[in-house]
């Protein structure tokens, strides 16, 4: 039976930049602007340009992931459309490519719902009536449904139907992922524990679709972090980190831990690869701790400022309680 493809992509969260400053002011009232408003102009339009660049950018790894799970060559031909289209504008004006770039990402969504139908056809005509077979198609129904209401965030719920599809496909280490994430969302870090082992235990024969096998080693680690059992977390994030070395949030996993055994030098600099990746509240406000414990207030009330800015509202209580 052909998989459904899940759309699972992070988006990148974007804020509107007001861009005509005198879209409401007549000719009567015309004011010059200040050269700290061009600044301000010219700094706006380089946070976009940053911005649609790593939305570019990652919509490009999406239809990379994407294109071995699809077969057929005329959604393959859809996709390569979509890439060499973003490949065309790479080197163009992204500060002003934020709607054509929103159009890109609906069409990508589009072609997958597009080839869910497509697969959704082909496994009727060729469902048989065998006991198998019937149960194929409950499972089918228990994933879907289970994966639509992890989305909508109704994680006991989406438990249940993940539950539901691995009584008939115990070893689909996909919806065992997906169990685990909501079991983590529901602060059931033992429950998780269980699937990211399991997945471990099948490694060498399964073939994943929506997940890497860093991201569940890292996984299972920052579970145990949570745990305060940081001596079983180590060896795992290190395992992460001998898998792939590009994601930010397992250099933010040792960071944490590392801050959490007190070594403080190393846990700085595992934040500091962290944020060379990818900006984040807690790399900032981890760094931040270690910065206080060297002594280092300064640079620890800089980061508190920052992970404070990108949402982390414990940093103003360190902000308050230190830098003032």
């Amino acid at each position: 039976m052909k998989k459904v493809l899940p759309i699972i992509f992070m988006l990148i969260s974007f804020v509107a930049f007001a861009q005509n400053r005198y879209s409401k002011v007549t000719t009567s009232s015309y004011t010059p602007m200040s050269s700290s408003e061009i600044s301000n102009v010219a700094m706006t339009l380089q946070k976009r340009y940053d911005a649609n660049q790593k939305y570019l950018y990652n919509m490009k790894k999406w239809i990379l992931e994407l294109k071995p799970q699809i077969s057929e060559n005329g959604f393959l031909s859809r996709l390569d459309k979509e890439y060499n289209d973003l490949t065309k504008i790479e080197d163009g004006d992204l500060a002003r490519a934020t709607k054509y770039l929103n159009q890109t990402e609906n069409a990508i969504r589009e072609i997958i719902s597009d080839y869910n139908i497509w697969v959704n056809q082909q496994n009727n005509n060729n469902q048989s009536t065998s006991s198998n077979s019937q149960n194929n198609d409950v499972n089918v129904n228990y994933a879907d449904k289970g994966f639509q209401l992890q989305k909508n965030e109704k994680f006991a719920d989406a438990i249940f139907n993940y539950s539901k599809h691995l009584e008939n496909d115990q070893n689909n280490t996909d919806v065992l992922f997906l169990r685990a994430m909501c079991k983590s969302e529901l602060n059931d870090r033992y429950g998780a524990i269980n699937d990211y082992d399991r997945i471990i235990e099948l490694e060498k024969t399964a073939k994943p679709t929506i997940y890497k096998m860093s991201t569940v080693y890292n996984n299972k680690a920052f579970c145990l972090v949570n745990l305060k059992n940081y001596e079983d977390a180590l060896p795992l994030v290190n395992k992460a980190l001998e898998l792939d070395k590009t994601e930010a949030y397992i250099w933010d996993t040792r960071g944490e831990l590392y801050y959490h055994i007190g070594e403080y030098e190393k846990s700085v600099n595992d934040m500091d690869k962290a944020l060379k990746i990818e900006k984040n509240a807690s790399s900032y406000y981890y760094r931040g701790l270690s910065y206080l414990k060297l002594d280092k207030k300064s640079k620890a009330c800089s980061d508190f400022s920052k992970a404070g800015e990108l949402g982390n509202s414990k940093a103003y209580d360190e902000i308050t309680k230190n830098c003032n």
